[in-house]
């Protein structure tokens, strides 16, 4: 079901710039029907998949199970095989309450650091955690931001979707959405020099200047010819009064953002939420960006769908492929060139492109 609150990798490279042909190649998606369950056993996951990578080549998953009682569990797992299988490792953290939308990095030291969002009865927290031995066990590192839930009749004033990025100096930011009121959403970013136990102020990403529920970001360093650029996607209400996906781009590293654009929208009169996205680089440069619709049916079954877009700053979005059913999909790029999506119940599919 899509929320009125929609809640969503990557690790920051710099990519060689890639030739006009180049930009114009590997758009087009395959996607490899065998399924790849992030817990180990088929059917046995949860939701919000993502993946991240370690320095020694292995792959990291996280997903949010519920577990007996009714508590819920950041659970971690690990692949050493580039993603052709995963085991179960550990976990962040367990708790009631409001516990997910975890986002794994490691860090330039080693560090694997995570974030989630972390609410209870009275108060909404972006929280920060950190594992000094890839993964296995973790403790709490700090609250990024924490907001006291508003009075019955306030504005909505919730925080959501955290997203980790390494920027080119080696600083920690996260990105995460943060209401306004029921109909404003922004995104906003932060930034750590000391690995995530102290934040900056805020710098907004999307929203700034416009009304809408600007969410659920996901970013991607590429490369346009020119330079590498910043490319962050997100859902919104803006502009069309249902859920459709947008992006911005930032030429300094995440300081200033603009080139606010369309990235996909369900077609005029099915009023279909497209909502949910994540970015990643190809290895050959091109973008692609995942989607979570109900554009085909209009019904509350969610389909994750990808796009791809030769690297420019406003995109060029084209060769829409469906990759499976399944709610709050997760993108991960490989080093084989290939692109690893997740959604559902945690189960992944290779994709490749040509």
């Amino acid at each position: 079901m899509f929320l009125p609150s929609v809640l969503l990798s990557f690790t920051a490279l710099a990519i060689a710039a890639p030739s006009a042909s180049e930009r114009r190649a590997n758009l087009v998606p395959k996607i490899n029907p065998s399924t790849i369950p992030l817990s180990g056993t088929s059917g046995q996951g949860g939701a919000y998949p993502r993946l991240a990578s370690l320095a020694d080549g292995s792959l990291l998953g996280t997903y949010t199970a519920t577990v007996t009682g009714g508590d819920k569990q950041l659970v971690v797992t690990k692949s050493t095989d580039g993603g052709k299988s995963f085991f179960q490792l550990g976990s962040i953290a367990t708790q009631p309450g409001d516990l997910d939308n975890a986002f794994l990095l490691q860090l330039s030291d080693g560090t694997v650091v995570g974030s989630a969002r972390n609410h209870d009865n009275d108060y909404y927290r972006i929280t920060a955690y950190k594992s000094t031995n890839q993964g296995k066990d973790w403790v709490w590192l700090s609250d990024v931001e924490v907001r006291k839930k508003a009075a019955p009749g306030a504005p909505l004033n919730g925080l959501w979707e955290p997203f980790f990025r390494q920027a080119h100096d080696g600083s920690l930011q996260i990105y995460y959405a943060a209401e306004n009121s029921d109909v404003d959403q922004d995104i906003l970013m932060r930034t750590s020099y000391d690995g995530g136990a102290t934040w900056s102020g805020t710098t907004t990403v999307a929203g700034a200047t416009t009304t809408g529920r600007d969410g659920m970001p996901g970013c991607s360093d590429f490369n346009d010819g020119s330079g590498t650029k910043l490319m962050c996607v997100f859902e919104t209400t803006e502009g069309l009064g249902r859920m459709n996906v947008k992006s911005v781009v930032s030429t300094d590293d995440g300081k200033n953002w603009g080139y606010r654009s369309q990235v996909y929208a369900s077609a005029e009169g099915t009023h279909g939420a497209v909502a949910a996205p994540q970015l990643v680089t190809t290895t050959g440069g091109a973008l692609v960006a995942s989607v979570m619709t109900n554009e085909d049916n209009g019904s509350s079954t969610e389909v994750f769908k990808i796009l791809t877009s030769p690297p420019t700053v406003s995109g060029s979005w084209g060769n829409k492929a469906t990759v499976m059913t399944g709610a709050w999909p997760g993108l991960f790029a490989l080093t084989d060139g290939t692109v690893m999506g997740c959604a559902g119940n945690a189960e992944c599919h290779s994709i490749s492109f040509s």
